[in-house]
Order: structure tokens, then sequence, then C-alpha cells
């Protein structure tokens, strides 16, 4: 099968030509990456997933049964290549399940089904030991992951869980963050989880783990490509801006300037067979009139079913320099349906900025700026949520604890919602 069918790129412009201008000038491009022609046959490859559950006493009664049963449910979804591990933690931490191979599946339940709650909470010592275990089995090829949940603030450990995260993830070990109620520490799951192969996502009821631990098996049952990269070549005098991925959930990215013109951005595993968008804000310095090439777009990627050979996709970026009067306003819907909803995370970002630095008026004011754009792109309900806590914080000077997490992760599409609702 040849390279270029393996990943499609399609890329859109936020309009379809630039003003001739001799100033520089913002352009768009909606970059949209699908894994159509990877086939499905033989995708399976080996999965090491660890586990690193929260068992302080907050987590007594339906959390923890849910925990216990999510857990018990990944292990039915298990093949035999497979590694797993289960660490508990509160004030201490607890292999509760070596890394092995799930050869005895009733065993492995009955040692679940130990974990107790109790005590307090710090999660670095769950991590390390979680880290431990991960990192025994000796795999030529696989995936591997570390599952974190929690539902409480860690005791002074901050700065040791992130950097255990960057240990993990400097190993090629991928980091989902999951935090359950409205008590964790979302900072601190964001910078553990602001990496390669890493999130982290928010879940509001206790009902949902097993549906998100499920999810999270699948997901990595089904790797499409390693070592994915997007790579942006650019005029010598154009520069980007921002880039973020927008599919399957919104996330600012830090491409790395190779050299003059090349710009590189590591993106890990391709996970499942959705999508990966992106929009990139660049800036193109002044060009004549006519067709030009603005840049070209690149994606290198392994496909572990059928080679370990890197394969590349590219696409060059050509777009008319017209005079401005020729010029249309429009902005392509598709790419203003993601600029929307990018523009709406940014502006929630900026909000809890300012209210860490005590400035409420502007913090309310990007607050209420970011539910306009959501009510705009279609997300009503979190446009209201949006809206409250605006209110809320400008007579109180604070936010609710859920509301600041829905509004967090909502706007990222990594809400895992009691009862269906926008993503």
């Amino acid at each position: 099968m040849s390279n270029q069918a393996m990943v499609q790129l399609r890329i859109t412009p936020g309009r379809p030509a630039v003003a001739q201008s001799n100033d520089p000038q913002i352009v768009y491009l909606l970059v949209e990456a699908s894994p159509a022609g990877i086939p499905d046959a033989d995708l399976a490859i080996p999965v090491n997933l660890g586990f690193i559950v929260d068992r302080s006493s907050s987590m007594r009664g339906e959390r923890l049964y849910q925990v216990k049963e999510a857990c018990n449910n990944v292990v039915n979804q298990l093949n035999r290549q497979d590694y797993f591990s289960v660490v508990s933690f509160n004030d201490r931490a607890e292999v509760v399940v070596p890394c092995q191979r799930p050869n005895d599946k009733d065993q492995i339940k009955r040692a679940i089904g130990m974990i107790e709650a109790k005590g307090g909470t710090e999660m670095a010592t769950g991590m390390m030991m979680g880290l431990q275990e991960i990192s025994r089995p000796m795999m030529s090829r696989g995936i591997s992951r570390m599952v974190l949940l929690t539902d409480g603030r860690t005791y002074g450990d901050e700065s040791r869980c992130v950097e255990i995260a960057r240990r993990a993830q400097s190993k090629g070990i991928g980091i989902t963050a999951l935090g359950i109620g409205d008590e964790w520490n979302e900072d601190l799951l964001e910078t553990i989880a602001s990496a390669e192969n890493s999130r982290t996502e928010y879940i509001t009821n206790a009902q949902q783990i097993v549906n998100v631990f499920s999810e999270e098996i699948k997901r990595l049952q089904n790797v499409m490509a390693h070592k994915v990269e997007l790579r942006f070549h650019l005029h010598p005098q154009a520069e980007i801006r921002s880039l973020f991925r927008v599919r399957p959930f919104i996330a600012a990215l830090t491409p790395q300037l190779h050299n003059e013109t090349l710009w590189r951005v590591p993106l890990g595993e391709w996970v499942g067979r959705e999508d990966q968008v992106f929009l990139l804000e660049m800036v193109v310095p002044p060009m004549p009139a006519g067709n030009q090439t603005i840049c070209r777009v690149e994606m290198f990627y392994e496909v572990p079913s059928i080679s370990s050979q890197a394969l590349q996709t590219k696409v060059d970026v050509q777009l008319p320099i017209r005079p401005a009067e020729q010029i249309r306003p429009d902005v392509d819907g598709v790419v203003k349906h993601w600029l929307e909803r990018t523009v709406a995370y940014r502006l929630q970002a900026s909000a809890w900025q300012h209210v860490e630095q005590g400035n409420i008026e502007e913090a309310t004011k990007k607050l209420r700026m970011a539910g306009t754009r959501l009510l705009e792109s279609g997300q009503t309900d979190l446009a209201q949520t949006v809206q409250e806590e605006a209110t809320r914080l400008l007579r109180s000077g604070t936010t609710s604890d859920e509301g600041r997490k829905r509004i967090k992760y909502g706007t990222r599409g990594l809400v895992a919602r009691e009862r269906g609702g926008e993503q």
C-alpha cells in the first residue's frame, strides 16, 4: 500500500484568498488528518496498562465501588499479550496487582476487590509506585499508559507529581489523568497531562467511571500510528502564532522551531480512528499578487500493522494573493466553527489567570465573552454555565468548584456527563 494512502491531509484556509498588502497579516489554516487509508484488520498491539487509583477516605462508598467495577471490566477486555497493574494510594501507596499478563483474571479481580478506602491523599507516592510497575515489562512493541484517578487534592507533593509524570512521559508512557467530583486540583492534573501522549478528563459522577475506563482500553487497543509528528515549512519571514488541536479535544500545542523555516510538533500516538484536526494561526509576510505557496504541511508517522518505517504525507498550501477590494470578508464555515470554540477556550483560560491575579472585573469580562462565543457555536448548556459562573464571580469574587471544572473541561470537550450533553 502506498505511503500517500495511509493518512490523508486536507487543508482549509480561513478565507479562499489573501489580500495584497504591504504589511504582514494573519492567515488561519484548518488541518484535517484522516486515517482512512489505514486498514482495520490486525491493528491490535500489546497494551501495558497501569491504573493508579485514589483510595483516600473521600473515595469510600459508590466511588470506590465503581472504580473496582471499572477495573474488573478492563480486565475482561485485556488480550493475552497485554500487561496490567493496579496501584492504590492514600497517604501511602500499595501494589494491588503487580504488573503481569492477564493469565488469571479471577485472581486479579479478587485482588482488586480487597481495596479499601481510608486516610489522606499523597498522589506522588502512588505515581512513583505505579511508574515502577508499568516500567517492568521489556516490550519490543506496544503502548504503555498510566491511568491516574483521584477525587481530592494531594498534600504538598505537587511538584514531585509533575516530576514523576515527566519521567514517565520521557519513557514514552502516556498519562490519562482523571478527576472525579469537585475537590481535586485541575491545575495539577492539567500540568501532569500537558505533554505528548497525555490528556486529562473531568468525570462528573461515579457512574461514569466504568464507561471512561472501558473507553480508554478500547482506544489504546486501536492505535492507528506511532511517533506521529506534524511539520510546517513556512516562508522564511512567516511564523506560527498559535497551534491548537481542536479534535478530538481542544489543546494548545507548542511547535518547535527546528531551523529558519521548519516547525515541528510531536504528537505521539494516534489512538482510535477519529480524525485529528488542528487550527493553525500564522503570520505571513507581504507577497506579490498571484498564486503563492504559503507553507507545506507534512505528517510523519509509523503504522504498527504495516511496518516500523516512518511514513509521510505532505500537502503544499497555495493561496491566491489579490487586491484588497477583491477579497470577501466571509470566513469558511468549518474554520469559523473551530475558531469560535478555540477562542472560547482561550478566553476562559485567560479568565482564570485574571482570577488568580485578583482582577475580578477583567475575569468576569473574559468569561462573558467566552459564553457569547459558545452560544454562537451552538453550545447552549455550556454557555449558560459560563454566564452563571461569571455572575457568581462578579457578585462574590469566586466561582463554584463544579462550575469552574465544567467550564475548563467543557470548552476542551473532555467532560464525562451524567446524561449525554455537548462534547
